[in-house]
């Protein structure tokens, strides 16, 4: 008997010692809910769960917003996805934490933010109003100079059918980002105090979606109208009367040929400048009609930069992808040395 007891006793022991170990390997992360823009309002009863390949059990907010996750299999520094957060007639703001998963750590609380799901949708179709009067009023500004231009003959047709169309692509374009964008401005926490929150939410206050949306994107954008301001600066064509005076011709040409090459090889050089390894040949060759066409117009600047994009393409051509490239490059030398 007494045998049987200290077996007992020892097995007691040893489930005890497990346990223990066990426990002083579990990961706990700490976290918050709070309420978008409220100066940090704190939400209760919001359920929080993550997968159960994760072995953490679900839990939900207290009094005060806070919450703990325990895991068991995981450790600091281990990310975690998959994370959901549910209250009723709520939505999650900080959408990247349930999106791409986070950083397990015991050092910083876990912050979920979220907002009525009402407050969101007044805030998304609010700034989808003010993103379509935008970009409409800066395709109408395009058409105001492309018309006046046009009108006082310092455009030709052609001209003018390119970037009419260009200014309605940007504008079609604009629709199919509108959305997207008003979401992403719905969800902006005005409580963040990050610089670059703070920048973001003057924009929207200040009604500059222009700026806000380069903000989001990350991406300078140049607008339709920049594009055709600098262009017809950098390359002023030669008025359509005077070409032909020069040339003594009795009939002013229908078409702007010059024009019309200039716009073709530049959408060529523009597509094609990504992807020199199944493009390359194409986009080297449009560069050096472009510096042809250049310096034969005297703009001896433009000229030399698309001859020297012409020669690093064929360069690494003739380098990587083993093309036969050599009597491009001594031209193109010739064409920069003269």
């Amino acid at each position: 008997m007494n045998r049987i007891i200290r077996f007992l006793s020892y097995g007691i022991v040893m489930l005890a010692f497990l346990h223990c170990g066990k426990a002083s390997a579990q990961m706990v992360q700490y976290g918050k809910v709070v309420e978008m823009n409220s100066k940090g309002k704190t939400l209760s009863g919001v359920s929080v769960t993550v997968p159960s390949a994760h072995d953490c059990h679900p839990t939900s907010s207290d009094a005060f917003g806070v919450f703990r996750l325990s895991f068991w299999e995981h450790q600091t520094g281990d990310v975690v996805h998959g994370l959901k957060a549910k209250k009723y007639g709520y939505e999650v703001v900080n959408v990247h934490i349930t999106r791409d998963g986070w950083t397990l750590t015991d050092r910083d609380t876990l912050r979920i933010v979220m907002a009525p799901s009402t407050k969101i949708n007044e805030a998304r179709m609010r700034y989808y109003d003010l993103l379509e009067t935008a970009c409409i009023s800066r395709y109408d500004a395009t058409m105001r100079v492309l018309d006046e231009n046009y009108a006082s003959h310092r455009l030709s047709l052609p001209e003018y059918q390119y970037w009419k169309l260009e200014a309605e692509n940007e504008l079609q374009r604009a629709y199919q980002t509108m959305d997207d964008y008003a979401y992403a401005f719905a969800r902006v926490n005005e409580d963040d105090t990050d610089a670059t929150t703070k920048e973001l939410v003057s924009k929207l206050k200040g009604n500059d979606m222009e700026g806000a949306m380069a903000m989001v994107s990350g991406q300078t954008y140049e607008t339709v109208l920049q594009a055709y301001t600098d262009f017809s600066s950098t390359y002023p064509l030669q008025d359509p009367e005077e070409m032909m005076a020069k040339a003594g011709m009795d009939s002013i040409p229908t078409t702007d040929s010059l024009y019309a090459d200039i716009m073709v090889l530049q959408t060529y050089a523009n597509l094609f400048e990504s992807d020199f390894a199944t493009s390359g040949a194409k986009y080297a060759k449009s560069c050096a009609y472009l510096g042809v066409i250049y310096k034969e117009r005297g703009w001896e600047k433009a000229s030399k930069k698309y001859f020297n994009k012409a020669l690093r393409m064929y360069e690494m051509l003739n380098v990587i992808e083993g093309i036969e490239v050599q009597d491009k490059i001594d031209k193109i030398k010739q064409q920069l040395n003269n």
